[in-house]
């Protein structure tokens, strides 16, 4: 094997978080040695997290190319310096080394409640739901890789090293989906939904059949219709209250009354086949035991075992010049430094790189949008039917709060912040690539082009004329990024797969729900932003190679469902070890008590978690619990439903955000269950200056938020609003495919290259 950028570095681990030990299995697993200087983790974690590392008691850290230090639940109180000026630091805690919460203790109910995920989750007549235990921090844990690579880049081009810092707070507030635009753009505020994804459209949820449990995410109105047809439904459009389908698609109650008595009539594998067969976006429910025995990942040769048989996640991505193994490695020798100026790199460590962003959604467009904010120029090759429709239903302006001033107005396409959030800092081109004239005119700006990256279906690329042998016969140096749901082989890999569909299919689902209750969807689909950053990660991991070992023409395949189970591997791991897990719900041994419990005011909730004996303390002199100081972590677990109805007394008549700092004041980390204008507002996301405004053309002057790390020396910049549809056609034809200008108007005129959906 060739050798990489990765393979070169010696990396140090300092510290006991989840996101921290995340962060070095990555550089471990991808070449790097790793040194690993920490307390100790539990069995299964160990199994997960370390099999790639070299566990150490002796202190390398002067040496070490990048060191990572990261705390779990306190902050950082001892900031680690750079030993050298190549030297890159990558800083991990809950919140941020400055800012009134700089202090604050947390854990992950903790931060899933002030970052404003907590309230997206659960039942609306219950206390709101944590998700996967840990998955918050396995987020933050490739937030600070991809940090920490932006800083190798910035070492390879300039010699210099840097610091780098992220928190969960701000990793957890970057990656709502919509939430937080639907309150900027109306000051709506998005609650959940029950058990299902909290957005608009259904049916997006678990739903139980006669032998088990779907996940279904139907959220095209074409894919609604074959629904209604399917399952003798289409007498629900024939109502008085039903205009058109979106009226169907807005209303869960409507919809779940009928369709929830018929699915559970039907057996599950069955229903999955048929749905998939109509290109119904569904999948099967699975246990962690399911994982193993899934002919689609062992079709993909996905499990590695290590020495005690043990069944270790595989790659979270797949390049193809760039090895990826579980076992420790031995470093190459250190790789020389480029000599750009620093101000060469003014809009981010990728400044001078472009790329071609041809995704959709959310994971696709999230990957492209965070090399876009390191500094890569990024040009969206949109498809005419990306955006919206000439014509948005007012039904669906209403229920999506997508538009500002809920208005959708003459060129609804261009004023939508679902499609402008992940559009910041990008430009625009619009080509009809089902027309040679315009597959034609894409392949001619390949020539000038770094990376090429698309989410569609491993059909769609080839059917188009364009599959990665023609991408390659017109730029041998591309990096060609490829995010297909279940990966470009295997007996699923046609599956429509969405998010909300994968994280049930890849154990999410299962892991998630209220104290021995039945299995539970997050509020957002988490496989979606985790897929955009694994996938933002690994062009980075190319372009490094690239730089540094003139190692190019790499193709990246980011399948979402093999990533979405390394998001959980440590639990996949000790279910092997510790037996399978349990549902929880809040709550988590060795923590004791943790939960979420009521405050003053509508749905108001406060999360608490009693992580040591001081923390204990601290929450028994905010109660005035004398009588129970005394007791252990042993009998705190024994006695939880008492102290769970004790807890609840006392916070019931308390204010969330007073008794949320009491609490922190006193060392127990508590956290108000936040809305999404609360987020928004935030003192301590605003001392970092974390959303920043853009004043768009069509849509207007809204805040949004930044990337999620900080580099000291190279930051990440919001540098433009979303660019409007084909606002630089002229850009793309005339400098980067280099065409004449009567070549290109035609183009324009036969409706190849555009500015607006087709009608």
């Amino acid at each position: 094997m060739t050798s990489t950028a990765l393979g070169s570095l010696l990396v140090m681990e300092m510290g006991d978080s989840v996101a921290g030990a995340y962060v070095g299995k990555l550089f471990a697993d991808y070449g790097s040695e790793v040194h690993v200087h920490r307390d100790d983790r539990a069995s299964g974690a160990n199994a997960f997290f370390d099999a790639s590392k070299h566990l150490v008691d002796v202190d390398a850290t002067e040496s070490a190319d990048v060191v990572i230090q990261s705390s779990s639940n306190d902050p950082l109180t001892s900031l680690f310096e750079p030993c050298n000026p190549q030297q890159i630091v990558l800083r991990i805690s809950p919140f941020a080394s400055h800012g009134p919460y700089s202090n604050w203790r947390s854990t992950d109910l903790v931060d899933a409640a002030i970052a404003g995920h907590l309230r997206l989750s659960g039942s609306p007549e219950r206390e709101p739901l944590n998700g996967v235990p840990d998955l918050v921090h396995m987020a933050a844990g490739v937030t600070g890789f991809i940090g920490a690579l932006g800083a190798l880049m910035t070492r390879a081009r300039t010699g210099q090293g840097q610091v780098v810092e992220t928190s969960h707070q701000e990793v957890i507030a970057a990656l709502h989906q919509f939430s937080l635009l639907r309150y900027t753009h109306n000051g709506a505020i998005l609650n959940r939904m029950g058990n299902r994804y909290s957005g608009p459209g259904t049916p997006i949820g678990a739903y139980e059949c006669a032998d088990g449990w779907i996940g279904l995410a139907i959220s095209q109105s074409d894919q609604m219709e074959r629904l209604l047809e399917v399952t003798g439904l289409t007498a629900l459009l024939e109502r008085d209250d039903v205009d058109t389908i979106y009226d169907v698609m807005t209303d869960q109650d409507l919809l779940d009354g009928a369709l929830v008595p018929f699915l559970k009539t039907q057996q599950r594998d069955e229903l999955v086949e048929l749905f998939q067969a109509l290109r119904l976006p569904v999948a099967p429910i699975s246990t962690l035991g399911d994982l193993f025995d899934d002919p689609h990942l062992q079709e993909r040769d996905f499990w590695n075992s290590d020495d005690h048989g043990v069944r270790i996640p595989g790659p979270p991505f797949r390049m193809s010049h760039h090895e990826w193994q579980i076992g420790t490695k031995n470093k190459d020798g250190k790789l020389s430094s480029g000599n750009e100026a620093l101000d060469q790199l003014k809009d981010g460590p990728l400044t001078g790189f472009r790329m071609l962003d041809m995704t959709r959604v959310w994971a696709g467009p999230l990957a492209a949008r965070i090399l876009a904010d390191l500094g890569a120029e990024v040009l969206m090759a949109e498809v005419p039917w990306t955006r919206t429709p000439l014509e948005v239903p007012q039904s669906y302006v209403d229920s999506t709060h997508f538009f500002p001033n809920n208005e959708a107005g003459e060129r609804p396409w261009n004023r939508t912040g679902f499609h402008n959030k992940y559009a910041n800092n990008k430009l625009s081109t619009v080509v009809e690539l089902d027309k040679k004239e315009g597959r034609d005119f894409f392949l001619k700006m390949l020539p000038k082009v770094d990376v090429v990256i698309e989410n569609f279906a491993p059909r769609v690329m080839p059917n188009f004329g364009l599959d990665e042998t023609v991408l390659k016969k017109h730029n041998p140096d591309l990096t060609y990024v490829t995010m297909p749901g279940y990966g470009r082989s295997g007996p699923n890999k046609d599956w429509v797969a969405y998010g909300p569909t994968i994280d049930g299919h890849a154990g999410h689902t299962w892991l998630t729900g209220y104290r021995n209750e039945i299995p539970w969807k997050c509020g957002i689909a988490w496989p979606d932003p985790t897929a955009g950053l694994h996938a933002a990660a690994a062009t980075l991991v190319a372009l490094l190679d690239g730089q540094c070992c003139g190692l190019k023409g790499q193709t990246i395949e980011v399948a979402q469902a093999e990533t979405a189970i390394n998001m959980i591997g440590q639990h996949v791991v000790t279910a092997q070890t510790d037996g399978p897990p349990q549902r929880w719900g809040n709550r988590r041994p060795g923590r004791a008590p943790q939960g979420v419990y009521p405050c003053a005011g509508h749905d108001r909730w406060i999360a608490i978690a009693v992580v040591d004996d001081a923390s204990w303390h601290g929450l028994c002199e905010i109660t005035g619990w004398t009588d129970l100081r005394h007791l252990q972590v042993d009998e705190r677990w024994r006695r939880h439903d008492e102290l769970d109805e004790r807890l609840s007394s006392f916070t019931a008549e308390r204010h969330d955000r007073t008794l949320m700092k009491d609490l922190q004041e006193a060392g127990v980390p508590a956290g108000a269950v936040l809305d999404a204008g609360e987020v928004v507002n935030d003192p301590q996301l605003a001392s970092l200056g974390f959303f920043v405004p853009l004043t768009h053309a069509e849509a207007g002057t809204h805040v949004w938020p930044r990337f999620a790390s900080r580099l000291s020396l190279t930051p990440a910049t919001m540098r433009r609003p979303a660019a409007t549809m084909g606002e630089h056609n002229d850009y793309a034809a005339l400098d980067l495919a280099e065409i004449s200008r009567s070549d290109y108007l035609t183009l324009v005129q036969a409706g190849v290259i555009r500015t607006t959906p087709p009608e």
